[in-house]
C-alpha cells in the first residue's frame, strides 16, 4: 500500500504551519518525525543482531578469510564435510545458474544507488540555496512580495502539510510504517518547496524516488506489503553446496572475473588457478564478465556469507 500515487504525493509531520515568515525561521520537529527516527534505529539495531547470529548447526565464522583459512586444517570439526574450493565444469554450471540471474537486479541496484547519489546532490544545492537566501533576507531587512498566485499556493501547501501530520500520526498509530515512511519523505520535500516559496526564492527540491525509498523501507524493517523470499539461490545450488562451500566458490569467480578486468589485482591465494580450473573458467568467460561490474560495485556480494542467512 502507498499513501499516494507516484506524482502526487504530498509531504512532512514536522510542522504545522501558520503564520509564513514565523514558521520559516523556527520549524520544530514533531513527535511523528522523533517516532519515525526510534523506528530507523530499531529496523537498523534489529540488522545488526541479525548480522550476528549463528546459523543453526553449522560454524559461522567472522569472514570468509576464516573460512579458507581452516580447509583442510586440523580446526574444521570432527566429521564435518570437508569444504570443496575446486572449481569444475559441473560446479560452475550451477554457480551461474545461482549468479547469472543476479545481473538484472544488481543493475537495478546500481541505478538506484546512483538515484540516491542524484538526490543528496540535488537536495544539498537546495538546501545551500535556501540558507543563502534567508540570509539575504535578513541582511537586507525585507521580506519578499508574492504575487496572488504564489500566495494561493502557499495557502494549499499550508493545508496539504497539515494534512501530512495527521495521516502520518494515523499510519504510525496503526502500524502502516511503510504508508507513514513514503508520507514523511513526500513532507519533507514539500515543506522545502514551501520554504523556497516563501523566501521568494527558485531553490530546487523533487520527491525521492519511489526505487529508492522501497529501499529504504524494506532496509529498515518497513516493507509492510512487501514480500520477503526465502532464498535467492536455485534449490540444485543449495542442495549441491554447504554455504560455505558456496561463499569459497563464489568469491573465487569473483576473483576471476576482477583479475580478469585487471591483471594487476592482488587476488592472494584464492585467485590462484589450476589449469583445469583456468580452462573451465575460461569457456564461461562471456558470462562471468557480465557479472564482473556488479562484483566490482559491491551490488553482487562476494565476499562472506552475511547475505548467506536463508541458506
Amino acid at each position: 500500500m502507498r499513501v499516494f500515487p507516484v506524482g502526487h504525493r504530498l509531504p512532512t509531520f514536522r510542522v504545522l504551519l501558520v503564520p509564513v515568515l514565523a514558521v520559516l525561521l523556527s520549524t520544530p520537529v514533531s513527535n511523528a518525525q522523533a517516532q519515525f527516527g526510534k523506528l530507523k534505529k530499531i529496523g537498523a539495531d534489529a540488522i545488526k543482531d541479525k548480522a550476528k547470529e549463528k546459523v543453526v548447526g553449522k560454524e559461522t565464522p567472522e569472514t570468509l578469510t576464516s573460512v579458507t583459512a581452516t580447509v583442510g586444517s586440523k580446526s574444521v570439526a570432527a566429521g564435518a564435510k570437508p569444504v570443496s574450493m575446486t572449481i569444475n565444469a559441473s560446479q560452475l554450471d550451477l554457480m551461474l545458474a545461482a549468479l547469472t540471474p543476479m545481473a538484472a537486479e544488481a543493475e537495478k541496484a546500481t541505478q538506484i544507488r546512483k538515484m540516491k547519489r542524484d538526490k543528496a546532490r540535488k537536495d544539498s544545492i537546495g538546501q545551500a540555496c535556501l540558507a543563502d537566501g534567508q540570509t539575504a533576507m535578513i541582511a537586507n531587512r525585507r521580506t519578499p512580495t508574492l504575487t496572488a498566485a504564489m500566495q494561493a499556493r502557499s495557502r494549499q501547501m499550508e493545508k496539504d502539510l497539515a494534512r501530512l501530520s495527521e495521516i502520518g500520526m494515523q499510519t504510525f498509530a496503526g502500524g502502516e510504517k511503510r504508508a507513514g515512511a513514503f508520507a514523511m519523505d513526500s513532507s519533507e520535500t514539500l515543506q522545502n518547496q514551501f520554504l523556497a516559496l516563501n523566501f521568494g526564492l527558485k531553490c530546487f527540491f523533487d520527491f525521492t524516488p519511489i526505487e529508492v525509498m522501497e529501499t529504504k523501507v524494506a532496509t529498515y524493517g518497513m516493507s509492510g506489503d512487501l514480500p520477503v523470499p526465502e532464498s535467492r539461490y536455485p534449490a540444485d545450488t543449495r542442495r549441491t553446496f554447504t554455504l560455505y562451500e558456496f561463499a569459497i566458490l563464489r568469491e573465487r569467480i569473483a576473483l576471476f572475473a576482477l583479475s580478469s578486468a585487471d591483471p594487476t589485482l592482488k587476488v592472494g591465494k584464492e585467485g590462484v588457478f589450476t589449469a583445469e580450473e583456468r580452462a573451465a573458467l575460461t569457456a564461461r568467460a562471456a558470462e562471468i564478465q557480465k557479472l564482473t561490474p556488479y562484483f566490482k560495485n559491491g551490488t553482487i556480494s562476494w565476499k562472506g556469507t552475511d547475505d548467506l542467512a536463508k541458506w
